[in-house]
């Protein structure tokens, strides 16, 4: 009989390392090559926390907290990164409680390393203290709603010299049909009612934005679990990963897609909280409010996309179930609110 190794010897040899879609980077790494950058003084530790679009670590050094977030490969590009910190950054400077980034020795942000998979960028930011809000509360929407209006209004004049792709109609429509087509199995009739759909948001889009839309930094995913509360009531918001340009209409729309879209706010209490709470805060035009359906079904469409982004990460199993239900959801929303 053969020894093993034998057998392996005749065979071709394989790439070294072999190629892998997403990697999952050993804390006990990142705390001696990583981490060390840092002036943490006191003795630190690394626990990986989840799998996302992105990978996080909860980071301690003594009884202080931090969350380390390792940016999936080919998602951001250092710009990317620079925009959202200079983002977080200066809202931080008008008095807006914020996550906010920590500077290694050298006072950089942002430390790029060379993943199996590619380049990943890593930034550490500080812990928003607290705990979650209830998505599900009349008053912690109304809060959510106030926040979102000052964040809003502390970015009315802020401006950067990073680039970052805006949320407009080619990223939230054309790109996310273009990702969404390869994985798509079903009948050519729902594909094309999709594609008629997107087309009917779109030209509904341009003409609201041609009376004057909001454009602003937006958070991108402003939904209620992306802020905490300590117990003296300060909300800190976190996680501007998707933050950029856009029509301050779609940051809203991601609050009313949250709970709204997915049947969960059955008599709008949730939502007419939220809005009365940021218009105590923040003027809201008449376009504006009129446009948020459509932003609603966009960020859906937006959503679906995102999520077959990650297939090869995260896998097929599961999508087609998805895209039928998404289907469903944007006939039952066009009808009750298009």
């Amino acid at each position: 009989m053969p020894h093993i190794l034998d057998t392996l010897a005749d065979r071709p040899a394989f790439s070294v390392p072999f190629p892998v879609t997403h990697s999952i980077l050993a804390p006990e790494a990142l705390l001696a090559e990583v981490l060390s950058l840092y002036g943490l003084d006191e003795q630190v530790s690394c626990l990986f926390l989840t799998r996302g679009v992105n990978d996080t670590y909860l980071v301690q050094s003594g009884t202080t907290k931090y969350i380390l977030r390792v940016y999936r490969a080919g998602w951001r590009s250092l710009s990317d990164v620079l925009y959202e910190i200079d983002v977080v950054r200066y809202l931080d400077q008008r008095g807006i409680p914020v996550s906010m980034p920590v500077p290694q020795r050298d006072g950089s942000f942002v430390c790029t390393l060379q993943a199996p998979e590619g380049l990943r960028q890593i930034v550490l930011f500080t812990y928003a203290p607290g705990v979650e809000l209830d998505r599900h509360g009349a008053r912690d929407s109304y809060l959510h709603g106030r926040m979102m209006g000052a964040m809003h209004n502390a970015t009315n004049e802020f401006t950067s010299a990073q680039q970052r792709a805006s949320l407009d109609l080619t990223l939230l429509a054309d790109q996310s049909l273009q990702t969404i087509q390869p994985l798509y199995t079903g009948s050519a009739s729902d594909w094309a009612y999709l594609e008629e759909l997107v087309e009917c948001l779109r030209a509904l889009i341009q003409q609201l934005a041609a009376q004057g839309l909001d454009w602003g930094v937006c958070h991108g995913d402003s939904h209620i679990l992306n802020e905490h509360m300590d117990e003296d009531g300060t909300i800190t918001l976190f996680d501007f990963d998707c933050c950029a340009p856009g029509w301050r209409a779609y940051d809203l729309a991601v609050v009313r897609w949250c709970e709204g879209f997915y049947n969960m706010d059955p008599d709008d209490t949730l939502w007419q909280s939220f809005l009365k709470g940021y218009t105590e805060v923040r003027p809201l035009a008449e376009v504006d409010l009129a446009s948020i359906p459509a932003f609603v079904a966009l960020r859906e469409v937006w959503h679906t996309a995102l999520v077959a982004s990650l297939q090869p990460s995260s896998g097929a199993r599961g999508f087609e179930r998805m895209i039928q239900r998404t289907l469903r959801l944007l006939r039952e929303w066009e009808v009750k609110q298009l």
